[in-house]
């Protein structure tokens, strides 16, 4: 955190983006605390920072509308289970549900990425998908940013936190799936039996 806070004070705006696409809640969280000291103005630090963040999101979704679903569930199945096992239910999340999908997965830890990557290989089209990811970025980042601007000096305590509350996130999305499985397995069996009445 040390390193990352001398090349924010270095580099100011320049080191914000590409910092933004790798770490980019953290960064917010160090950022709103820097703009609290003076050292960036709060509107330049947050669009630079949504643009980091965008960017990525853009390129993951271009990733999976023009990779194979099937390739991608080889490759990173084992990694990404609850995406490369409920495939169909993923679709259906996007399609049913796009805004609460993005919430969700632009939230939680280490689900991000396949997620937005499962939005291209749905074939969400783009003007839906960047109408789902500006507005929940731009939630996100000015929740954080403004955090860090309050929080001062104990931002390394709030980093924890924010981490902690990713994973939560990240389980409540897993819970969310597996019981929206339990669901559908009951519901086909009600309308099966329905059927045989």
């Amino acid at each position: 955190m040390d390193q990352i806070s001398l090349i924010i004070l270095k580099y100011k705006y320049l080191a914000l983006f590409p910092l933004a696409a790798f770490e980019g809640p953290i960064i917010a969280l160090v950022v709103g605390f820097f703009v609290y000291l003076g050292y960036l103005a709060f509107i330049p630090a947050y669009c630079v920072l949504i643009l980091g963040d965008l960017v990525p999101d853009v390129i993951y979704y271009y990733i999976g509308r023009f990779g194979h679903k099937q390739k991608f569930i080889e490759k990173y199945g084992s990694r990404f289970d609850v995406i490369s096992d409920n495939f169909e239910l993923v679709e259906k999340l996007w399609q049913n549900h796009g805004w609460k999908t993005m919430f969700f997965s632009k939230l939680a830890y280490g689900l991000s990425t396949p997620f937005l990557i499962s939005a291209g290989l749905v074939r969400m089209p783009f003007k839906r998908f960047i109408s789902y990811t500006i507005p929940v970025t731009l939630f996100q980042y000015g929740i954080i940013m403004v955090l860090g601007y309050y929080l001062g000096s104990s931002y390394i305590v709030a980093s924890k936190y924010i981490e902690y509350g990713a994973f939560v996130i990240a389980g409540l999305v897993v819970v969310f799936v597996l019981v929206y499985i339990h669901l559908s397995k009951y519901a086909r069996k009600k309308l099966v039996k329905m059927e045989h009445e």
